[in-house]
């Protein structure tokens, strides 16, 4: 059995809040620019999963093994979602190459 007691002062929860608040701002600024270059196409479940783990760092500051078992967690579900989102990202882009070679070759035989 796995058993850990977490002990937190307001000032210390305050603190971490403050800081996510602050992360999660910046992020969003991050993510905004990387929308506007379309860096993020084809792997935006990438920017969810290291928004999701600057949280983790905030849990971590008042429970690292809260965090490790949240961790834990969010990678035996979102990695199949990870996977699963740059292979659909992939077939498109293919499917996408296809069409265009499809209509090069009509406009070549016109």
């Amino acid at each position: 059995m796995i058993e850990f007691t977490v002990r937190v002062d307001f000032g210390q929860v305050l603190a971490v809040a403050l800081g996510l608040l602050l992360f999660s701002i910046g992020y969003n600024a991050f993510t905004a620019w990387l929308e506007r270059k379309g860096y993020h196409e084809g792997f935006l479940s990438l920017v969810v999963a290291l928004g999701v783990f600057g949280t983790l760092l905030g849990v971590a500051v008042v429970s690292w093994q809260a965090a490790l078992l949240a961790l834990g967690g969010f990678v035996i579900t979102g990695s199949t979602m990870i996977l699963g989102s740059i292979w659909r990202y992939i077939q498109r882009r293919e499917a996408l190459k296809r069409s265009l070679m499809t209509g090069i070759d009509q406009l070549r035989r016109e």
